[in-house]
């Protein structure tokens, strides 16, 4: 038993058989993890291989390596996140046995508690796209209402397709890849596809136009004279062959509002949504052709897009 005194942080990875008054005894054998980690990864689905809109049943489970904590299992949840860990990523993957596109229920802990060593286990549903390609989820557990449990992102690699059908991405650290026909917008890291989200380009007679560009500069709120509004995240794109026509990508334009005329998240007339003092134009209008001719992305993902998407970022439009 001196031996166990001796290691740090408590982890169960290793089962071990002793032989104790003549009968075997199960026993955890405890391996050192990281002392600002909440949790670690004890089983992960191995890469997997769907073909597209194809639904299979995966597990995730994790054990509490906190520092004393109770994880309250009615508030327990595995969240999605972006590749750089900001929290609640609208998923595509999702089917009924998720809560939302955000939010995965553990297995058998309604009315429990996770004690730390103590383990949860989260067992979903994923259906794939119709799109073939390599993809990435990204998720973390986290106490609804409460906090983020602190750790490294878990990552689940998807493919979509038969090798021979799979399209490989332009291999390159990082590209964003905006379709007009879907209304869509690709994060791609590495060739893999790590998000997938709604946006808002050029409606008719404003149409974005086509083509490879670079993001050029990041203003965290830009201001637009011509139409009065503020514009959240914004990130210049450069054409790699016309140069800077003044085209951007930034999160929903915004008018600063009286808050005493407005209730917090209602949508108003027009798809315009009402939080935290600000008045959002075309909260509506995502997955649509709306905008005067710039990229709109939704509040929270532009903002993750904005810590994401360094300047030189490539932008493919298509």
């Amino acid at each position: 038993m001196e031996f166990l005194t001796k290691l740090k942080s408590p982890l169960a990875i290793i089962l071990g058989l002793l032989v104790i008054t003549g009968g075997w005894q199960l026993y955890q054998v405890w391996a050192e993890v990281p002392s600002d980690s909440d949790y670690l990864l004890i089983t992960n689905a191995p890469n997997l291989k769907l073909t597209p809109g194809e639904i299979r049943e995966v597990a995730l489970t994790i054990q509490n390596t906190g520092d004393g904590s109770w994880w309250d299992g009615n508030v327990l949840r595995m969240g999605t996140v972006f590749s750089n860990g900001i929290a609640d990523r609208p998923s595509i993957w999702t089917t009924d046995s998720w809560l939302s596109n955000m939010r995965i229920a553990p297995v058998g802990l309604a009315d429990k508690s996770v004690k730390p060593r103590q383990m949860a286990t989260f067992k979903f549903t994923i259906k794939a796209p119709t799109k073939t390609g390599l993809y990435k989820e990204y998720f973390q557990p986290v106490l609804e209402g409460n906090q983020w449990l602190t750790g490294t992102p878990i990552g689940l690699a998807l493919q979509v397709g038969e090798a021979s059908e799979v399209t490989i991405q332009e291999v390159q650290p990082k590209l964003i890849r905006i379709n007009r026909t879907t209304q869509t917008g690709e994060w791609i890291e590495n060739g893999y596809i790590v998000a997938t989200l709604s946006v808002s380009t050029g409606k008719s007679g404003y149409t974005t136009p086509a083509g490879k560009y670079t993001i050029f500069n990041h203003i965290e709120n830009a201001y637009s004279q011509e139409y009065k509004l503020w514009m959240p995240n914004w990130m210049g794109l450069k054409s790699v062959t016309r140069g800077i026509q003044g085209y951007g990508i930034h999160g929903l334009p915004y008018w600063n509002v009286r808050t005493s005329k407005f209730k917090e998240g209602k949508v108003y007339p027009g798809g315009r949504l009402y939080t935290a003092g600000r008045l959002y134009e075309g909260y509506s209008h995502l997955g649509k052709a709306m905008s005067h001719g710039c990229i709109r992305y939704g509040v929270g993902e532009s903002a993750a897009l904005f810590a994401w998407a360094e300047n030189g970022t490539p932008v493919l439009v298509v």
